[in-house]
């Protein structure tokens, strides 16, 4: 199995976590699955070597396109 390269980090009962995934498609899944039940906040997925790749407006339009 291929190792991690991307970690979403949102909020689930005011507490941050992180869960890490193999692909941002994957991420973008996890986050907008998780959103649409009420489960979870969005804030940022981070890619490899630790850079935000997309957090905000531009997260959240990304969530709504998986969900379509």
């Amino acid at each position: 199995m291929a190792e991690p390269v991307y970690t979403v980090r949102y909020l689930r009962y005011g507490e941050q976590v992180e869960e890490e995934c193999d692909s941002l498609d994957e991420a973008l899944t996890f986050l907008a699955a998780g959103w649409d039940r009420g489960a979870l906040s969005e804030t940022e997925i981070v890619g490899p070597g630790g850079k935000v790749v997309l957090e905000g407006p531009e997260l959240l339009r990304r969530m709504m396109d998986t969900l379509v």
